[in-house]
């Protein structure tokens, strides 16, 4: 009983669930008397190992990790008042400020945190990611201070967390003790228990490890989140309610993990970063604020040398934060016989566990290097009062503002910016919105011929990137000195013209396109980190640009360009179409202002007086050569020029040479499909051929059929009108014109389907598998029907023809054959004829041996039967054995009827 009970009181102080430290609280937990729990509690106050906060009600908290937590020794067995203590233990104050890195790489996601805690009327639900012992926990146990501290909850309420994967095997004990049971619900619910959500009703509910739910547990759990009600295990009567914030975590993708219905109800996924993305300079403080812990646990003055601080923060610790506790209390352990007499522990590489030494390479460790030994307090001293963001950039805005020398100790700031960086240079992946934001430098900074040096492109991407989340202090530092940022601002307008403008451009785009403004000290960082860059790469000898009208007529062209020749010879100005040659001549001082050092301007116009253009530009040591004409082709071949360093004269003389034009007009209109009916015999079988065409095409073809004299198309062939005006698929008719192209099909094949393939060939592109099938069908049942009218004299024959075509269908269906066009066109005939004889009361009643055929053809007969049943009913008929016997001697010599057979 008394390891259950201080294994509660400590699992509760890691959490920060001090609220659940009293004795009903422990009591109602552990389904303890209250007395048993306070003879427990008075034990463990008399052994040490736990304190007491004097407030009402008395809470019993565990000494061990409140020490190692906050860094100090407790004295006796009473903290007077907890908030107090709590608010002592550093400078910063409470909640999210005593985390490290909330004004840094964690700045973002504390921000969100407060935002979603704080968010109305009860917060919205939050789901923690990340790698294991990168600080979930905590930062959810920090959420509830913060709402806590705020006033969002009562001061009574409560932080109560599971951890779900102790639940894994036995995910109904979860769901039980998730949703609360009534006495009965299964074997050994002796009494009605409340669940977590009861318990946390007000305060907020960390599910940890939430990926362990099960499916139907996550099931219950949203519809608690929509409507805020639940059952109790075994009562599916009675609705409970809670008013609890939600925050999970888990060290798997929630998109793999969580039902989807789940997932849309968490709106806010934030990711907690692991230790190598935190940055050097945060991972010195973790490192720093754990040895000093070691330190009030020890009461021992630890020092560190050179070569630990070095591997510490250079290894990678898979388990994160986790891990390098271990390693650094595994290095206390190891160095803890070698304290001297005045109780100085110092802790070297040998001291260090293998499995970090093993990290580091044998020749970095056996490199020479002068010994150094640095104290704790030493450390922690210059980080906070020397590195510290806010002191840096203070003193950067100090120099500046009262330098005598400006371009001096401008250099020295580029260098001193980015070795600051170089302290969170991290490796983690970007953001899209960091992403968009250094496409947009990097693309800003091409157009200003600056690349980021090679061996330093990490640091300056991480550099840039830092930027944008500047701690929360800086803030404060623009508002105490708004006017000598301004001043210093202005300084670089003058000293440094061409980064300030660069910088200028990256802000409006920022602006525009991510919708966030860069603050003066943003951009005087950038200006510093863009003129370091800029140091190594003077600006070109000779340089191209392209100005034309149009939103981004110029850009366009000068991209394509660059990219075909693959290097950067055009900049481009893009100007509004109604602008004046002042504008265009500001424009242009302006971009050479810029481009300090360039010898040769080759300026591609596409409108504009050359003298105007000429006489307003202000020129100072530059050759400048005008075009007032504009082409891909000759812009192309201007750059090729200007890359080969072609002399100016003998460029623009080329450039001339290109200004004349050629044309050629292609007509490619659209044109009307169309199929032409050209018969020999006249037109009026070519008319009689163009109306089966048109009644067996598809009802929404666009392929168009008509009729052209034959001796007309004999005389002009290719060259007639009707090839110019339309685009002509095919001809068909009785005679095959001379001198043409296009597939030709004679009318006897068309109706056999026999040596098509070329005018299949042709439809193919305008019809679809099926349709093309419907299509063949229809010519052979419509040419049919052209006979099948000269034969009949009392039936309609296309309504006749429409139940014998759909009749035949099913025929061969039920035979399981597909039979040639030759038996389907003579059947039409044949069938129609018969039905009409029938109607007539003429029906055939000799055929050969008919009892015979009865007796060997049962199949086929009943085939004939059912296939023909609607026709039959629809004209009142009975097709006798006798009619059926000469459909059969039509199919019996089909030969795809003789493959089956």
């Amino acid at each position: 009983m008394q390891e259950m009970i201080e294994k509660a009181i400590q699992e509760h102080t890691q959490n920060g669930q001090f609220s659940r430290l009293s004795v009903a609280e422990l009591s109602s937990q552990l389904s303890l008397p209250k007395s048993r729990v306070t003879q427990v509690l008075q034990q463990l106050l008399k052994a040490g190992t736990i304190v007491r906060a004097g407030q009402k009600p008395v809470l019993f908290l565990d000494r061990s990790v409140l020490e190692e937590t906050y860094g100090t020794a407790i004295e006796g067995d009473t903290i007077r008042n907890l908030d107090q203590w709590l608010a002592a233990q550093t400078d910063q104050g409470q909640d999210f400020d005593r985390l490290i890195g909330h004004d840094g790489s964690l700045s973002s996601l504390v921000e969100q945190c407060k935002a979603t805690v704080a968010y109305p009327p009860n917060g919205l639900p939050l789901i923690l990611t990340g790698e294991t012992g990168t600080g979930k926990s905590m930062i959810a146990g920090l959420a509830y201070e913060y709402a806590r501290n705020h006033d969002l909850v009562k001061p009574e309420s409560r932080f109560v967390a599971v951890n779900c994967s102790e639940y894994a095997n036995n995910p109904e004990l979860l769901t039980a003790n998730l949703f609360g049971y009534v006495k009965g619900a299964f074997t050994g619910a002796d009494q009605d228990t409340p669940g977590l959500l009861e318990l946390a009703d007000g305060g907020v509910l960390f599910l940890d490890e939430v990926h362990n739910l099960k499916g139907e547990c996550q099931e219950k759990l949203f519809h608690f989140m929509d409507q805020s009600i639940y059952h109790r295990m075994g009562d599916n009567k009675t609705w409970y309610t809670s008013s609890v914030r939600l925050i999970f975590a888990t060290t798997e993708d929630p998109e793999k993990v969580l039902l989807k219905t789940l997932q849309r109800r968490i709106p806010m996924k934030l990711t907690v970063p692991n230790l190598a993305a935190r940055g050097n300079y945060e991972k010195l403080q973790i490192i720093l604020s754990m040895f000093a812990r070691e330190e009030e646990r020890l009461k021992v003055h630890i020092q560190l040398s050179g070569s630990v601080i070095q591997l510490l923060l250079s290894y990678p610790f898979p388990e994160n934060i986790g891990g390098l506790k271990s390693a650094i209390q595994s290095s206390c352990v190891n160095a803890l016989f070698q304290t001297d007499e005045e109780k100085v522990m110092r802790i070297g590489l040998k001291d260090i566990p293998d499995s970090v030494i093993q990290y580091s390479a044998l020749e970095t460790l056996m490199k020479p290097r002068e010994l150094t030994w640095h104290g704790i307090e030493e450390l922690r001293h210059d980080l906070v009062n020397v590195r510290t963001p806010f002191s840096f950039f203070g003193s950067v805005l100090e120099t500046l503002e009262t330098t005598q020398d400006f371009e001096s100790d401008f250099r020295a700031i580029q260098k001193a910016v980015l070795h600051h960086f170089k302290q969170s240079l991290r490796k983690a992946d970007l953001t899209p919105f960091e992403t968009a934001f250094l496409t947009i430098v990097r693309n800003r900074c091409r157009q200003y011929h600056l690349e980021l040096p090679e061996k330093d492109r990490q640091l300056y991407k991480t550099a840039f990137v830092e930027l944008l989340s500047l701690p929360q202090g800086i803030d404060l530092l623009l508002q105490s000195r708004a006017k000598q940022v301004e001043e210093v601002m202005n300084r670089l307008r003058t000293e440094a013209f061409k980064y300030f403008s660069l910088v200028t451009e990256i802000r409006q785009e920022v602006r525009e396109r991510l919708e966030t403004d860069l603050n003066p000290l943003q951009c005087l960082i950038m200006t510093a980190l863009a003129a370091r860059a800029g140091q190594s790469q003077p600006a070109p000898r000779r340089m191209g640009v392209i100005l034309a009208h149009g939103e981004s007529s110029a850009s366009s062209m000068a991209m394509c360009v660059n990219q075909w020749l693959e290097t950067h010879v055009f900049d481009a100005i893009d100007m509004p179409l109604f602008v004046s040659q002042e504008e265009i001549s500001r424009q242009l001082n302006e971009w050479l202002r810029k481009m300090e050092g360039i010898e040769e301007l080759f300026l591609l116009v596409d409108l504009g007086s050359l003298e105007q253009i000429y006489r307003n530009l202000n020129i100072r040591n530059v050759n400048i050569g005008i075009i007032n004409s504009l082409s891909l082709k000759l812009a192309l071949s201007v750059g090729q020029d200007i890359r080969n360093q072609t002399p100016m004269e003998k460029v623009f003389e080329r450039a001339k040479a290109l200004s004349s034009i050629e044309y050629h007009i292609e007509r490619n209109r659209e044109k009307p499909r169309m199929i032409i009916c050209s018969c020999a015999s006249g037109l009026g079988v070519a008319e009689k051929l163009r109306g089966v065409i048109v009644d067996s095409l598809p009802e929404d073809s666009d392929i168009r059929v008509m009729t052209y004299d034959y001796n007309t198309l004999q005389q002009e062939g290719m060259t007639s009108p009707v090839f110019e005006e339309n685009q002509v698929i095919s001809i068909v008719g009785t005679l095959k014109p001379e001198e043409i192209t296009v597939p030709f099909v004679a009318l006897e094949d068309l109706i056999l389907q026999e040596n098509t393939n070329r005018f299949d060939d042709s439809l193919r592109p305008y019809m679809e598998a099926e349709e093309m099938r419907v299509f063949k069908k229809n010519i052979v049942k419509n040419f049919s029907l052209s006979n099948i009218m000269n034969s009949l004299t009392i039936l309609n024959p296309a309504k006749l023809l429409e139940h014998v075509a759909d009749a035949i269908d099913r025929l061969q269906n039920r035979l399981g054959v597909s039979l040639g066009n030759n038996t389907c066109f003579g059947l039409y005939v044949h069938v129609s004829c018969l039905i009409e004889r029938l109607v007539m009361n003429r029906g055939i009643e000799v055929y050969g041996n008919a009892d015979a055929f009865r007796l060997e053809q049962q199949d086929f007969i009943q085939a004939v039967d059912d296939s023909f049943a609607d026709v039959q009913k629809f004209y009142g008929i009975r097709i006798p054995v006798e009619e059926t016997g000469y459909m059969y001697d039509y199919i019996k010599n089909d030969p795809n009827y003789k493959k089956r057979v």
